[in-house]
């Protein structure tokens, strides 16, 4: 359950994803640099050290999103977090690398996932996609792009989250970093499990990312908690 939005930006990209979770689930802890050989990685992770989002020092970018739409009971067991695939591919410095390292990565365990790779030095945009038995590559236009997930149907997601980011595009007049905080606080048509700042009984938007890459620096904006209720954050970079 998240929310991934990218927006292009003349010397780099701004990024912000909102982390869906059960309440009941313990919280994550806030971005950390990490060196990885000869990589800076930056990122928020949990307590047994996954990740669902994290950025380099070359400022590439990485976001996960489960795939629910994939999940069967004939996938049996999950046995492995589908957050250990992050910290394991952002040390590579490019797509192509990237992709050679996923290619060859033993899945077994992991449930569907939506992986989206941000590449600013190459201007692209890979999507690789694991349904629980085979991983597949998809490319997107460098251009503004929202994705959606949602335990209770992906799809419902995508329509009314997408629909509504469209709408408030049309009507900014902000700046895109300030539009796109605005948007994902946002509750339109109302709070639930399908606006953009989730709220349901079990579960709820639970963080907010925002990563700025800028002439060689990587900015990473970090708030814990609902976005609409909580606009306390700090600020990370790596340069």
């Amino acid at each position: 359950m998240c929310t991934l939005s990218f927006l292009p930006e003349k010397d780099g990209y701004v990024a912000a994803m909102n982390r869906d979770e059960q309440r009941l689930r313990p919280a994550a802890l806030p971005p950390a640099i990490r060196r990885v050989g000869q990589s800076e990685l930056l990122y928020p992770y949990e307590p047994g050290g996954g990740t669902w989002i994290g950025g380099n020092a070359r400022g590439n970018l990485l976001a996960l999103l489960n795939w629910y739409a994939k999940e069967t009971p004939k996938l049996g067991e999950k046995t492995r977090s589908r957050g250990e695939i992050v910290p394991a591919i952002l040390p590579e410095t490019s797509a192509a690398t990237a992709q050679r390292a996923l290619d060859s990565f033993d899945f077994a365990g992991i449930y569907p996932f939506r992986l989206f790779g941000f590449f600013s030095s190459q201007r692209q945009i890979r999507e690789w996609r694991w349904d629980g038995t085979a991983l597949t590559t998809h490319f997107s236009e460098w251009g503004r792009h929202h994705w959606f997930s949602s335990s209770w149907s992906d799809q419902r997601a995508e329509a009314e989250r997408g629909n509504a980011c469209e709408r408030d595009w049309l009507q900014h007049s902000a700046d895109p970093v300030s539009w796109l905080r605005k948007i994902h606080a946002s509750h339109i048509p109302e709070p639930g499990p399908f606006s953009i700042c989730v709220h349901r009984a079990d579960a709820a938007t639970v963080s907010y990312t925002e990563v700025c890459w800028n002439r060689g620096e990587l900015q990473m904006r970090y708030l814990s908690g609902n976005p609409c209720e909580n606009q306390s954050s700090k600020v990370f970079t790596l340069r």
